[in-house]
């Protein structure tokens, strides 16, 4: 795996990371996370002819931070990084939080993409209580500064001290994060190579100390409603992946994205949960070399 680093226009430093080569995939890591979610995926660049391009989101991991106003803010920095990196078209796949800022890039510049998958997506606006299990706090918490900053903080803190991932599975964030999960997603937690992939890439997203400013920005952003151009999806292949049993984002998130992206493939699997497309790859294979 290559990380690195590029100078934006503005003097920012973008951080992306490389895995494989050939046709380029363009990859949206989750909320509180990092480009080094990849990781998860590198199965995809097995005998297949794909390389994956996962930036950190500004704030997160190498990149310098920046405060949102919209979800389409990271777009001129993806076209920057596609332009130096000389790729003039490029698949797009989004997990989570990170399905997000896939959408919003598909629908504003559609010339670009060739294919999109965002799996386990939030539909805007987000009921954050739904993420936090159900509980009607976490709504004021998102929408307040001052406790939106000391949940993060408290959450950096856990995951930073946490020396191992059995550690922070232990910790109260852990705990809460096994928590939300349908039995199907338990059986990635007791991986210890997939714990330990998903565990280096949540410390990775909090190495700076801005990074709870990112995660915090990035929720109140999903309180607010879709901005986005849905009819310039029209003949424009997009994959809506949703497991019936996701805690985390209910799969009415993915029938209300559908209706509102004409034209789309949903698809849904059944008994899975949030991390459904991790424990579909050979299919995700397919969808990502229909267009090589």
């Amino acid at each position: 795996m290559s990380s690195q680093t590029i100078t934006l226009p503005d003097g920012r430093s973008l951080g992306y990371a490389t895995i494989g080569k050939g046709k380029p995939v363009m990859y949206f890591h989750g909320t509180a996370s990092s480009r080094l979610e990849v990781y998860l995926l590198k199965q995809l660049t097995i005998k297949e002819k794909l390389q994956l391009i996962a930036i950190d989101r500004p704030g997160y991991g190498l990149s310098t931070y920046k405060p949102r106003k919209n979800i389409q803010d990271l777009n001129n920095d993806l076209n920057f990084l596609a332009n130096h990196l000389g790729i003039e078209q490029f698949n797009v796949l989004g997990w989570s939080g990170g399905g997000v800022f896939a959408l919003a890039y598909i629908t504003c510049f559609p010339q670009r993409v060739t294919c999109g998958v965002i799996a386990s997506t939030p539909d805007l606006p987000f009921d954050a209580t739904t993420a936090h299990n159900n509980i009607p706090f976490a709504k004021y918490v998102m929408k307040l500064s001052f406790l939106g900053k000391i949940a993060m903080q408290n959450m950096r803190r856990q995951i930073l001290r946490a020396d191992t991932p059995e550690a922070f599975l232990q910790s109260r964030q852990g705990q809460q994060t096994l928590h939300t999960c349908s039995s199907r997603d338990l059986t990635f937690f007791a991986n210890p190579t997939w714990i330990g992939l998903m565990h280096q890439s949540m410390k990775e997203a909090f190495r700076q100390n801005n990074s709870i400013n990112s995660v915090l920005e990035e929720h109140k952003l999903f309180l607010n409603p879709w901005n986005l151009p849905f009819k310039n999806l029209n003949n424009k292949v997009l994959w809506i992946w949703q497991g019936t049993e996701d805690k985390t984002c209910p799969i009415k998130n993915a029938y209300n994205i559908a209706h509102k992206a004409k034209g789309c493939n949903l698809e849904i699997f059944p008994t899975q949960g949030h991390y459904a497309m991790f424990d579909n790859i050979e299919k995700l294979k397919e969808r990502l070399k229909t267009f090589n």
